[in-house]
């Protein structure tokens, strides 16, 4: 491993979590730039479905390019080459499917329980989201630009250059990142489980295009499908058995295929205080509990 410089490496590590704050902050401004091109300049004349999609991944179109310009100073290791294998994926999608349904569960009952505590009627916002959105807009954006964008941040930006720590270290920070973005109780315990798989998909495959994939996949199946569904028949009732079926086949395979997992070491030792104790990180962490925060006020 290399010397360790610990000044150096939380250098490093804050400028990712500043990274996500900018992001954070792009969104931010965005739909308030949003809300006044509608109110004064007439932008929803362009269309809902224009207006709901620009609202939705428009901001990444700015945050984007300005993440990856404030980390450009900070090293990447390399990654294998194995490629993507379609039985893999279908493995790794099975799998997926099982902590999507478990992860939405626990997030859900949590959800609920935090809101009555608080004596407040529950809410699952994600549903009341998206059942406003029309059907463009969830398919172009939650199923297609969102996956790519948010692969792009949170795979090959900060698990690709957290992975000087190590692989494990790095799929485990970004997860926690990934789920905390998300900033509801609802889907963070998903979102936390698919940022774990997806950064190991990642980095086995040494390729951004396997974790986008399983990320559209997901979101096509756990989203846009319900909402085309018929309401009555035998499709929706397939449907909703098939999660109960896909979680038993999917943790069969996460037990067996436990111990042949891959991880690489990387250039540095593991470290927390490197990883958490910057001001960068420190902010985005409060930003993202913070947000989480305000939806139960």
């Amino acid at each position: 491993m290399q010397q360790f410089d610990l000044r150096q490496e939380k250098k490093y590590c804050s400028r990712l979590g500043w990274a996500l704050v900018l992001t954070l902050g792009c969104s931010l401004a965005w739909q308030a730039v949003l809300t006044f091109a509608a109110m004064f300049l007439g932008l929803m004349n362009l269309g809902s479905t224009v207006f709901y999609l620009l609202s939705l991944v428009g901001y990444y179109i700015i945050a984007l390019p300005l993440a990856f310009r404030v980390c450009r100073t900070v090293p990447a290791p390399p990654l294998a080459d194995r490629g993507m294998q379609p039985r893999r994926m279908g493995r790794w999608f099975v799998i997926g499917a099982a902590l999507m349904w478990l992860g939405s569960q626990l997030g859900t009952a949590l959800n609920g329980l935090v809101y009555r505590i608080a004596g407040m009627q529950p809410v699952d916002v994600v549903s009341e989201t998206f059942g406003m959105l029309p059907l463009p807009v969830i398919l172009l954006g939650a199923c297609i630009l969102g996956p790519v964008c948010e692969e792009l941040l949170f795979r090959g930006l900060l698990a690709g250059r957290l992975a000087r720590y190590g692989q494990k270290p790095a799929a485990l920070v970004s997860a926690l990142l990934f789920g905390l973005y998300h900033a509801n109780l609802s889907q963070f315990f998903y979102a936390f489980a698919l940022g774990l798989l997806l950064a190991y998909a990642y980095f086995y495959t040494g390729t951004l295009r396997a974790p986008i994939a399983l990320h559209m996949l997901f979101n096509f199946f756990g989203s846009f499908i319900v909402f085309v569904l018929p309401e009555n028949g035998i499709l929706p009732v397939l449907y909703v058995l098939s999660w109960p079926v896909l979680t038993v086949a999917g943790v069969v395979l996460l037990v067996r295929g436990w111990k042949r997992q891959v991880w690489a070491h990387g250039p540095c030792a593991p470290s927390m205080q490197a990883v958490f104790g910057n001001a960068g990180m420190t902010v985005a962490v409060i930003a993202c509990f913070v947000q989480t925060a305000l939806l139960f006020v």
